[in-house]
């Protein structure tokens, strides 16, 4: 008998020294792929201005006052305030957001209940290996703090505080991950409340309690408040641009949404309606399904449907957003699958569907039944197509610039032009530049130097005509040829001006920030 348990042990270590090895390699795998790509990755206006805001604002209260022209959360831009202190470099940026990318996705291989196969297929997938690792937003540290909500969700048998803290840091770091707090607060608050139903005990006390619903109101508040846009906000059309009216384009382009995070390979048409038409009706099966999935599982279940529906109706009434909005879709699937794994099977749905219609009930469990028997395939499915996504996504990435503005940098700085007074337009498309040069550029639209960019009424939209005249303005003034950076051909002409073109980087994925660079002298020098 001792020598088959030792046996059985040396099995069992074995095993597990095999399962440690796998997912240490997969991580360092990751952690190397993605460090290869944000490293080749050209940054864009909305990953650098939020760095330049944190670079060039006056004082602290001033760099608070500019963020809330942003339109997100505090927590990410206290985190590029701090960087900032060490250093101007913006790659700086680069460096702490892959740190948090492989952290979010070592948090998931390493505590998910989810198998070998699952994790590697999700790893590789678009959300984390592209658009959540390569291009430093706030969205990266949302999903972490998703993650660290999941992995430790036992921990509200003993207490509420860590739950409460995550939550509020959650709830801070963008507006979709506010609406997701939200729902996984009331998940725990609806347990709380009817642990009767659900079988729940836990050891936590009132004065646990009353704390962490404290700092999770707090974390909330702190969000909202700074969400809301200033008065003369222009972003995404201010605080008084919402979508209340009925309209069924918008609809199906919502609808359409679900798919659209769950199937990357296959996207439909905004400009279509017999695509959204369509690709309504798949999304609808796909939600279904899922639903389906968790029926068995009320708590998660709860959490899946909160969720979407607050995604899918800010994604109506307010923004439509990309994938990298939208995509939260997907990760709230994740997040309840993974939630899920803490709870047995019950039949509590089954049985109110029953005291309503047995023949209803019936029918849900064979569909549940069904529906679990192809789970795997099912995910199976979504996982590589994500796959394919991703690899096709980050590839792109390494062949074609995300943004024109580094090489456009790398060029002024070789070619000696970063001495020369700079102008640029459209200011917004400029400013990435402006964070390469790690210098100040003229932006025509607010008729001064500037790095960021904030989208307020005291910015103008410009024609070439009068760029030509804050030109002449300046070159009368400061007696000095001008480089002039274009995202756009430029057409404006002057007798007085000579404007000579010098070089354009056009080689772009973002198609607006792709840069025209001409030298601009008076005639009367050249007399």
């Amino acid at each position: 008998m001792f020598l088959e348990q030792k046996k059985l042990f040396s099995l069992f270590f074995k095993d597990y020294h095999k399962k440690k090895n796998f997912e240490i390699g997969l991580i360092i795998i990751f952690a190397l792929i993605t460090l290869i790509g944000i490293l080749n990755h050209a940054m864009w206006r909305d990953e650098l201005n939020g760095w330049l805001i944190a670079r060039d604002s006056y004082s602290f209260s001033h760099f608070i006052e500019n963020i809330k022209y942003e339109g997100h959360p505090l927590l990410w831009y206290i985190c590029l305030w701090i960087l900032n202190q060490i250093t101007a470099n913006p790659i700086a940026m680069q460096i702490f957001h892959w740190l948090i990318a492989v952290t979010t996705i070592s948090i998931l291989i390493l505590f998910s209940p989810f198998t070998k196969t699952q994790k590697a297929l999700f790893t590789f997938g678009y959300l984390p290996l592209y658009e959540y690792s390569l291009i430093s937003r706030n969205y990266s540290i949302g999903v972490l703090s998703i993650f660290l909500f999941c992995t430790c969700f036992k921990t509200r048998y003993n207490s509420y505080l860590p739950l409460g803290c995550i939550l509020a840091i959650m709830a801070n770091t963008n507006a979709y991950c506010l609406l997701l707090s939200l729902a996984l607060g009331l998940t725990l608050g609806i347990e709380y409340i009817f642990k009767g139903y659900f079988q729940y005990q836990t050891k936590a006390n009132k004065y646990d309690l009353t704390t962490s619903v404290i700092i999770i109101i707090i974390g909330i508040i702190l969000s909202i408040s700074m969400l809301l846009p200033p008065i003369d906000s222009t972003l995404q059309g201010g605080a008084s641009q919402w979508f209340f009216e009925f309209d069924f384009n918008r609809l199906t382009q919502t609808i359409t949404r679900v798919w659209r995070s769950y199937i990357l390979v296959i996207i439909p048409s905004d400009s279509k309606p017999i695509d959204l038409f369509v690709f309504s009706f798949f999304s609808v099966a796909l939600f279904g399904f899922c639903i389906l999935i968790l029926i068995k599982k009320p708590l998660a279940l709860l959490f899946y449907l909160l969720g979407s529906s607050e995604i899918l109706a800010f994604t109506y009434a307010k923004f439509l957003g990309s994938q990298r909005h939208y995509g939260h879709l997907y990760i709230i699937l994740i997040c309840a699958l993974w939630i899920s794994s803490y709870y047995d099977n019950s039949p509590l749905i089954i049985k109110c569907l029953d005291n309503i219609s047995s023949q209803l009930s019936k029918l849900v469990l064979n569909c549940s039944n069904f529906v679990t028997y192809h789970k795997k395939s099912f995910l199976l499915i979504i996982l590589w197509l994500q796959v394919i996504a991703g690899i096709v996504a980050f590839s792109r990435d390494l062949i074609t610039p995300y943004s024109s503005s580094k090489v456009t940098a790398e060029f002024i700085q070789k070619n000696e032009f970063s001495d020369y007074f700079i102008m640029g337009s459209e200011d917004f498309t400029i400013a990435p530049i402006s964070g390469y040069l790690n210098q100040k550029i003229y932006y025509p639209e607010s008729k001064k130097f500037g790095s960021y960019v904030l989208f307020n009424n005291k910015r103008k939209v410009v024609s070439d005509a009068d760029i030509v005249k804050q030109i002449s303005q300046v070159m009368t003034q400061e007696n000095k040829n001008i480089l002039l950076i274009m995202n756009r051909n430029f057409t404006g002409q002057s007798h007085n001006l000579k404007i000579e073109f010098i070089e354009k980087f056009t080689n772009s994925f973002i198609y607006n920030e792709k840069y025209y660079l001409y030298l601009v002298k008076s005639s009367s020098k050249l007399n």
